[in-house]
């Protein structure tokens, strides 16, 4: 049993995560994985923010839904479009229930004195902050955006917090904007991504996937990941994908999602396993990405940064639909030059195809993607809390 996870006399980073999006608990799981690999000095206990507030779900009061289950029954549904009016609502809510809602963390906080709490939660970093500093006095609170950007006011970044770690220049200018004094800043190289990121090279994993799934070393090869359920227009896009180019390979990565599996399993039944391979959850995302030469995908900030980790362009959508917090993401795809952004997901054979026949662009988007910082975020996050732990620099302010 390591410090990371272990029940000894190690120093308690407590890991405030929600499940609400997948990126939260991802985030949590390649922090934890990264800590147990450097065998660190303290442990982390993670607790849903969710559970120690559940008393004041304002959601699951009217329609039996927690807050949580909301937020992914608006994902699944794709009724995106609603998330900037509700999360305002949610907003003006916390706002109202404020004291009760400190008071209740106060409760759920007492007793086990943390050496630090490591938040990826948005929404609630200022009950945290009032809880914690009213119960604790003097532990601090670090907020690591699992965003590439905030969505303020307020959404992640909140006034005197001890430390907001950031993956981006604007996140960084936002902390700023908001008043976090520069020394209180980690500008860390990116988004976290699990340390099986980190293990084998692309070479090597490219050309040993694409022999387990009978890629010819040339064949244009095309990833689809759209979260942890899939999305219903996987099915469509990818049958358009293969008729725009009879050349082309697709990955199709469903997720946690067997009706729409098995309606790709189909697909690939009538064009033939080679061209179309469709798979559940997986782990190998990583090898699978390592692959392809094209990742179409939400702009969800994990599957941007894993891509651009592991060298491969994007195609992402940019619409009315776009989760408000991902919208940035977009402007980061293009300014940087990292991939194409399209209004629709309708339009993506035609862009992919055209990037398909321009193999000049491509190199240019690769180039992009290879002058971006080396992504060291998990590892850079661990240490950032270690000195926390240690209380060392203004990581320990608060």
């Amino acid at each position: 049993m390591t410090p990371a996870e272990g029940t000894g006399d190690f120093p308690e980073v407590l890991l405030l995560v929600v499940d609400a999006g997948g990126g939260h608990r991802s985030a949590s799981r390649a922090l934890l994985a990264a800590a147990e690999e450097k065998q660190v000095p303290w442990r982390f206990r993670v607790e849903n923010l969710e559970t120690l507030l559940g008393s004041f779900d304002f959601l699951r009061r009217g329609t039996g839904l927690s807050l949580e289950e909301g937020y992914n029954l608006i994902l699944r549904r794709r009724w995106t479009a609603l998330l900037t009016p509700l999360l305002r609502i949610l907003h003006g809510l916390i706002a109202v229930r404020r004291r009760a809602l400190v008071r209740e963390l106060r409760r759920q906080l007492a007793g086990r004195r943390p050496a630090a709490v490591l938040s990826v939660v948005p929404n609630f970093n200022g009950i945290v902050r009032e809880a914690l500093a009213a119960e604790h006095p003097g532990v601090p609170l670090l907020v690591l955006l699992t965003d590439f950007a905030d969505f303020p006011p307020r959404f992640w970044i909140e006034p005197d917090l001890s430390r907001v770690i950031v993956g981006t220049d604007e996140a960084a200018r936002q902390a700023l904007a908001i008043g976090i004094p520069p020394d209180r800043i980690s500008r860390v190289s990116g988004m976290v991504l699990h340390p099986r990121f980190y293990g084998t090279g692309r070479a090597e994993a490219r050309a040993r996937v694409r022999r387990e799934l009978g890629f010819a070393e040339d064949a244009f090869a095309l990833m689809l990941l759209f979260g942890g359920k899939g999305s219903p227009e996987m099915e469509p896009l990818a049958a358009r994908l293969l008729e725009a180019q009879a050349d082309s390979r697709v990955i199709a990565v469903c997720g946690d999602n067997p009706d729409l599996l098995a309606r790709l399993g189909a697909i690939a039944a009538r064009v033939g396993n080679r061209r179309l391979h469709p798979m559940g959850f997986t782990d190998r995302v990583a090898d699978f990405m390592a692959a392809s030469d094209l990742l179409i995908t939400k702009p969800g900030p994990g599957s941007l940064a894993e891509a651009f980790h592991q060298g491969v362009p994007v195609v992402v959508t940019r619409n009315r639909d776009t989760i408000p917090q991902e919208r940035f993401n977009t402007r980061f795809v293009e300014e940087h030059g990292l991939g194409l952004v399209v209004g629709h997901w309708k339009e993506v054979p035609a862009a992919v195809r055209a990037l398909a026949s321009d193999p000049a662009r491509r190199t240019r988007l690769q180039a992009a993607i290879a002058a971006l910082p080396e992504n060291r975020a998990v590892y850079e996050a661990v240490e950032i809390v270690g000195a926390a732990v240690a209380g060392k620099g203004s990581a320990g302010r608060g």
